[in-house]
């Protein structure tokens, strides 16, 4: 496990290596080759040997390019789209292949250069390679033929010399001929690699390499073969000999040598760099690094006598292949005539005169704020011109805020729809990848010692600083096929100090300073600019515009603010404003609307149902108990009467009853006093005059020609007694002037003879429900027995008269 940990670590530290030791090699992203209008393709470039024409492929289009003007200079139509090209030694000739079709069986063809001309020759090779490769003399060109071997073709026919045949069995990924000619190096994507003569005789034995390759070649002056593997490892071996150095380069997609130094150089594309680091290829030592913003397809180089990079395009997939260069001199820089903005290059020459970055054709279409009778054209857009803010505080900040060109704002937009997720539009990643690839390309220490050189305090002293940058806005969420918007940057630099200053301070600015290698500032218009002095207790100073004339010096003194003690009612608003106070605000609003959904939702309990008492004093109408009114249904019980509590056994053929209704109850008899309301009290205090009254369930009247004086109590609460007996509880007020009530247990005999009444009623009578009386509470009995004493014939119901009061309540019409 501790070995595991230990070559992780160590292949880590490898892979970070070059980005940790190498420094920017002074280029940046400063233009853009324009194909289309639709911005299609981009991912196969060339440059010929010279260095003068640069070839991009766009789908089935070719276009050729000036290299130093990039006007487009021809371009080739093909029917099918392009898979590789490369020049010949003497750039006479350029070959590409392209995909075969069904009825058209070649895929390599060649074009003469200088007159743009396909010729006829072709062959059919397999049309998905891209490594072609010429010989040293240019008499051979080599590609993965048809059948997966490498072929030898001559030039100009097109005619199989030699085939390099039963080695590779996979797609071949390189293939690369030595300097002097004699040999072939050969290398698939399966890690196999071996090395030919020029008649196609394998030299020794095939290799197997430890993972698929990417890219293989010889060494400029062919003494050793360096070999890419497809997951970063990079080794070199002698030609012939033992391996010389092995590393990995996270990423790493291809080698490009240089022509006129010992100098090598890698792309690469991962998650934590994308861009081209360059090696000393003698030590493997890494020395410079450009970073790219954008997706690497391809790279190719021009480089200066001295192998420094003068030029690097590299295609991105997108319709424009990405320039990036050291400074952009404009046309017409250092020539006499009047110079309005102060950039060296005089108006009759200079497309932007007044430097904001709109040409000055467009200036009046988009309007700005000049005085009368100013043109816009000669009158900056002061949101558009460079901007310098100085901060004084704990550290001096100098934060300057460049505008750039809308031709180059859309170009750079273009290049970042992709760079992360193929999509038309541009992500927070796919912005924050740009500004930090802008930011390690630029010279951080001339950025320093130009803003310490120009910078003039009255005290104190800067000492080191830092530089970073950010994306102000242009963007983020900008929709496709905008040309007009323009990209926002700020340069931030944070100075500490190497001795304090004091307040006053006097602030000069001598000179408005220039762009540095590698900043991508020199797109933006340098002059004029617009400065603000700001800080921590001191007065604001503003400067809006700041014409580079050479000597017209910014000159601002910055004092502290006079600061004045707070009134009461200052004091309060600023406690009232706090932060603090608003989380206690919340906390107080919480607390109330949680009170008022509990009282809102809280559950009410009447407990006076139970416990309220009927007295003589407080006596209601009885409309409003009808509401106590049940319907006789089929249910039964059977009800122990002389026990104290309710002995309920079981129902029968229980039927719910339907919900009750307040109705107007009629009555048969004359109303001799108001009736009154009932009330409930608990079952155990129900007491009257004479004796307990216990609750009881309605019972089911059954069909029988005899009345049932007693109550069957069975012993078995499943055995259901015979004849089955339904009674009634009824409670009648007889004389309701009298204080004293009566309650009596009336039976009815229910055979048809009796209980169907003559002719002359029946159609009169109406079906009522029987009402179902509240008893009275145990105080009411307990003060009725005081009054009267209980007896033992209190207890004896007349049954006799009972009925016949109810046949008349039944029976008489009002």
């Amino acid at each position: 496990m501790g070995a595991k940990i230990t070559g992780f670590f160590t292949v880590a530290i490898i892979a970070l290596l070059p980005f940790a030791h190498a420094t920017p090699s002074g280029l940046t992203y400063l233009d853009s080759t324009y194909s289309t209008d639709e911005g299609e393709g981009g991912e196969i470039i060339a440059i010929n040997p010279n260095g003068s024409i640069l070839a991009s492929v766009h789908g089935n289009e070719l276009i050729f390019f000036n290299t130093s003007t990039l006007d487009k200079i021809g371009q080739v139509y093909f029917g099918e789209d392009i898979m590789g090209m490369e020049f010949n030694p003497n750039g006479s000739l350029l070959a590409i292949n392209k995909r075969s079709t069904v009825t058209l069986k070649e895929s390599i063809k060649l074009i003469n250069v200088s007159s743009m001309n396909i010729l006829d020759s072709s062959v059919l090779a397999d049309d998905k390679f891209k490594d072609i490769s010429w010989s040293i003399d240019g008499t051979i060109l080599a590609a993965q033929g048809n059948d997966g071997d490498v072929e030898q073709y001559r030039i100009p026919s097109l005619f199989v010399k030699n085939t390099l045949a039963e080695i590779h069995v996979v797609d071949v990924k390189c293939i690369d001929y030595r300097s002097d000619g004699q040999y072939v190096l050969t290398g698939d994507e399966s890690g196999r690699w071996a090395v030919w003569n020029l008649q196609g005789e394998l030299q020794g034995s095939y290799k197997t390499y430890s993972e698929g390759l990417v890219d293989c070649q010889f060494s400029p002056d062919g003494s050793d073969i360096v070999l890419l593997g497809e997951n970063g490892k990079f080794t070199s071996k002698i030609f012939g000999g033992s391996e010389k150095h092995t590393e990995t380069i996270i990423g790493a997609k291809q080698i490009i040598f240089s022509n006129v130094s010992n100098r090598m150089h890698v792309s690469v594309e991962s998650e934590s760099f994308r861009g081209l680091i360059s090696y000393d290829y003698n030590s493997f030592t890494p020395l410079t690094n450009t970073t790219f913003f954008h997706k690497v397809e391809d790279v190719a180089i021009l480089e200066k006598d001295n192998g420094r990079i003068q030029s690097l395009f590299v295609a991105g997939g997108t319709g424009e292949i990405a320039v990036y260069l050291r400074e952009l001199i404009p046309k017409g820089f250092n020539e006499p005539g009047v110079d309005l903005d102060g950039d060296f290059v005089p108006d009759d020459l200079d497309p932007d005169d007044d430097g904001d970055g709109i040409i000055d054709d467009w200036d009046d279409d988009f309007g700005c704020d000049a005085p009368e009778g100013t043109p816009c054209s000669r009158y900056p857009d002061l949101n558009k011109i460079r901007s310098v803010e100085i901060f004084v505080g704990e550290f001096f900040v100098v934060s300057d805020q460049i505008t750039l060109p809308t031709e180059d704002s859309s170009h750079i937009r273009n290049l970042s729809r992709s760079a992360i997720a193929k999509d038309n539009a541009i992500s927070y990643k796919e912005v924050d990848l740009f500004s930090k690839a802008m930011c390690q390309n630029m010279n951080h220490g001339d950025i320093i010692d130009r803003w310490r050189e120009s910078i003039v305090l009255s005290n104190g002293e800067l000492g080191s600083a830092t530089v970073s940058c950010e994306i102000i806005s242009g963007m983020e969420l900008i929709r496709d096929g905008d040309s007009t918007t323009q990209i926002s940057m700020l340069i931030r630099t944070t100075f500490n100090y190497s001795s304090k200053v004091s307040l006053p301070l006097e602030i000069s600015l001598i000179e408005q300073p220039l762009p540095t290698d590698g900043s991508i500032a020199w797109l933006a218009p340098s002059h004029p600019i617009s400065l603000k002095f700001d800080g921590e207790g001191v007065e604001e100073n503003e400067i809006p515009l700041w014409w580079n004339d050479g000597n017209n010096i910014a000159k601002v003194t910055i004092n502290q603010v006079s600061i004045k003690s707070p009134s009461f009612v200052e004091r309060i608003a600023d406690l009232a404003l706090h932060p603090i106070a608003f989380v206690l605000y919340l906390a107080i609003i919480a607390g109330a609307i949680t009170t008022f959904l509990r009282w809102s939702n809280r559950i009410e309990f009447d407990l006076e149902d139970e416990n309220e008492f009927d007295t003589q004093d407080d006596l209601e109408p009885i409309e409003e108990s009808l509401e106590d009114i049940e319907e006789i249904d089929d249910t039964a019980y059977i009800i122990d009467r002389d026990n104290e509590f309710d002995n309920i056994i079981e129902p029968i053929m229980p039927v719910k009853s339907p919900p009750r209704k307040k109705r107007e109850m009629y009555r048969t008899t004359e109303q001799k006093s108001p009736l009154v309301k009932k009330k409930r009290v608990s079952t155990s205090s129900r007491l009257n005059k004479d004796g307990p009254i216990t609750k009881t369930k309605r019972k089911r009247l059954i069909d029988e020609d005899d009345f049932i004086d007693d109550i069957y109590e069975p012993k078995s609460p499943t055995k259901i007694p015979e004849p089955k007996i339904k009674k009634r509880k009824v409670k009648l007020d007889n004389d309701l002037s009298q204080p004293e009530k009566n309650t009596v247990t009336r039976k009815k005999k229910v055979k048809q003879e009796n209980t169907t009444p003559g002719p002359e009623l029946k159609s009169e009578k109406k079906k009522r429900k029987p009402v179902k009386r509240k008893q009275k509470s145990k105080l009411d009995t307990k003060s009725d027995s005081k009054e009267q004493p209980q007896s033992k014939d209190s207890h004896k119901i007349d049954e006799d008269k009972l009925q016949d009061s109810l046949m008349d309540d039944f029976t008489t019409v009002e």
